[in-house]
């Protein structure tokens, strides 16, 4: 029997607003990053068309490091929120633990476009890349402390395949520990951006490496027990019979 849904505890409203505090965080990112303001970007008074694209275009390539922060800090909250989207997916309720987490899950969300800015302007300050990576390595473990929460906690709806579901945890977990072994290297920042740019392909392989051997036991069950020709249960080969001849 299922644990009746207590007031306060609905997947709804807490999808909803975290999907409102990621959105604004996504928005955030982008207004951070600097904008032009000189003068002499302005055609006119003695500056020439030509002039004006040449300076506004040396000033937009400067931002790099800031549009490579931007860039990797939208790219986090992207999987995180998904991989939250496809989490109150398969459940029915929120447990209190849940309703815990939600707090620094939110809490650093909100903190990152900061932690952007800081990354942005001081691309080669090692400290301003460790800011940047504890603050998304927090919102790795955080959601992936949710995750194992919602099956520990009973809330996955019936139908969720709880063995698939556990190999995705810990899939995430494995996310999680790449990106805090990389905060070893942001003394060699910014070249730490590029594992960091990588985490995504880590967690494919990862989800690759665990689904595989689920589908070899599916494949094996649905096979005879001692048949060489792998056959599926209750499905026989049909021989002809040889009748004798007398």
């Amino acid at each position: 029997m299922r644990t009746p849904t207590m007031p306060g505890s609905t997947a709804e409203r807490f999808g909803f607003f975290t999907d409102a505090v990621f959105a604004i965080a996504m928005t955030l990112l982008v207004i951070e990053i600097p904008r032009p303001q000189e003068a002499d970007l302005e055609v006119g008074e003695g500056v020439t068309k030509a002039e004006a694209v040449t300076r506004l275009w040396d000033y937009l390539v400067a931002q790099h490091n800031a549009y490579y922060a931007y860039l990797l800090a939208f790219f986090m909250l992207w999987i995180v929120w998904r991989q939250h989207h496809a989490l109150f997916d398969q459940i029915d309720r929120v447990s209190p633990s849940m309703i815990g987490l939600h707090f620094p899950l939110l809490l650093v969300a909100a903190f990152l476009p900061y932690a952007t800015t800081v990354m942005g302007h001081y691309p080669d300050n090692p400290l301003a890349a460790l800011l940047l990576g504890l603050v998304v390595g927090a919102l790795l473990a955080v959601r992936s402390a949710l995750q194992s929460r919602a099956a520990r906690d009973g809330v996955l709806q019936p139908e969720v395949d709880l063995r698939r579901y556990q190999a995705d945890a810990v899939v995430s977990w494995i996310v999680t520990g790449y990106w805090a072994v990389t905060l070893l290297l942001v003394w060699w920042t910014p070249w730490v951006e590029i594992p960091w740019f990588l985490t995504p392909a880590v967690g494919t392989v990862a989800r690759f490496a665990s689904r595989r051997p689920m589908s070899d036991v599916e494949g094996k069950q649905g096979e005879v027990p001692g048949s060489a020709t792998g056959c599926p249960r209750g499905v026989g080969l049909a021989l002809p019979r040889i009748r004798e001849t007398r």
